[in-house]
């Protein structure tokens, strides 16, 4: 075998199988990725809430949709009263199920039935009546079902609200919140210099660092983004200055990376908050799940390169002297950790 493949590179030159050995190996890896976005699309099809809500996990992700909509029309100020009708009629069907008021204890089921119960006790306190869609008995039941006297919103005063920035990392870990409501004064550009110098400490696959951040501080431009992206209604018009991270598909090499630049640019956008929470600064991030016409909007909007995927958004600036934040009760322990032990 040896002898032969001797004779074959005397025979076409040692150029010729270096390019045939580089076109084989072309061939392998484009089958290769083919056949995994494949198989991305179909678990996709298959276990997303896109198309079927057939399992409990589906009911939940869908119930924690529509009780997070509900969580930020509360926390705006001049609140909209009778807002999100359809969401409220949702989830109230979402929150009767059986199989829902069975695991009722579990953290996104309470924080469901917290919400709902916010959003009845706002419209009560206001006298706006809303009985043609979310009954006085609807919202006993779920106060029964909540079992707690938390409500879903938080209140903050700017004065108290960073005093943990600097502590151990526990209290500064709790203490950082989405902010969406800011004065509109700009964080100055020293800052900001400081806060990516901080951020950039966010490890990466191979220490290939392929995030970038795009920085914006003119209002029309922050806006056209916005209204692609559509997450930020009734809370951009203080956003005077956003912060876009992005991800370089250049940086990544084989089949099984296809989707390390989301992790990548994951592990750095949480490192960029916690960099903000440090320097005093309010941020909340804008989730950028969208679709490839909306990516080619932005990339012409920011003049990006076309190897470069949007990660988030985040509106930065600072916090008013009050403001609210949502209660985004957090999962327990229990329903996070799993512990993996030997079959006996």
């Amino acid at each position: 075998m040896q002898k032969m493949k001797k004779a074959i590179r005397i025979l076409i030159g040692d150029n010729y199988v270096k390019k045939l050995s580089l076109h084989k190996r072309n061939v392998v890896n484009f089958v290769s990725l083919v056949k995994n976005f494949y198989i991305d699309f179909v678990l996709y099809y298959r276990h997303s809430i896109l198309f079927d809500q057939d399992t409990f996990n589906k009911i939940e992700a869908l119930i924690i949709l529509k009780y997070h909509a509900l969580e930020k029309g509360l926390i705006r100020d001049g609140i909209r009263f009778q807002f999100g009708k359809q969401n409220v009629v949702e989830l109230s069907r979402l929150l009767k199920r059986k199989d829902v008021i069975e695991n009722r204890h579990q953290t996104q089921i309470a924080a469901a039935y917290l919400a709902i119960c916010g959003y009845y006790e706002k419209h009560l306190e206001h006298d706006i009546d809303i009985s043609d869609y979310y009954s006085r008995g609807d919202y006993e039941q779920f106060k029964e079902y909540a079992g707690s006297n938390l409500f879903s919103v938080k209140m903050h005063q700017f004065a108290t609200y960073f005093e943990n920035s600097d502590k151990n990392f526990y209290s500064f870990s709790n203490s950082r919140s989405s902010v969406r409501d800011f004065t509109g004064e700009k964080v100055s550009f020293e800052t900001i210099q400081k806060i990516i110098g901080l951020a950039k400490n966010a490890p990466s696959v191979c220490n290939r660092q392929s995030v970038k951040v795009y920085y914006v501080d003119e209002k029309n431009i922050i806006d056209s983004i916005f209204t692609i992206q559509e997450g930020m209604k009734g809370f951009s018009d203080k956003v005077s200055q956003l912060l876009v991270v992005v991800s370089d598909r250049n940086y990544f090499y084989s089949v099984g990376e296809r989707n390390q630049f989301y992790i990548d640019g994951g592990i750095f956008l949480m490192n960029l908050l916690y960099a903000l929470h440090y320097y005093k600064v309010g941020a909340c991030p804008a989730h950028w799940g969208l679709n490839i016409d909306s990516d080619e909007k932005v990339k012409k909007i920011l003049n990006m390169s076309d190897s470069e995927k949007v990660i988030c958004l985040v509106a930065i600036g600072t916090p008013r002297d009050e403001f609210k934040t949502a209660l985004s009760l957090r999962r327990s322990n229990d329903e996070i950790l799993k512990l993996v032990q030997e079959n006996n």
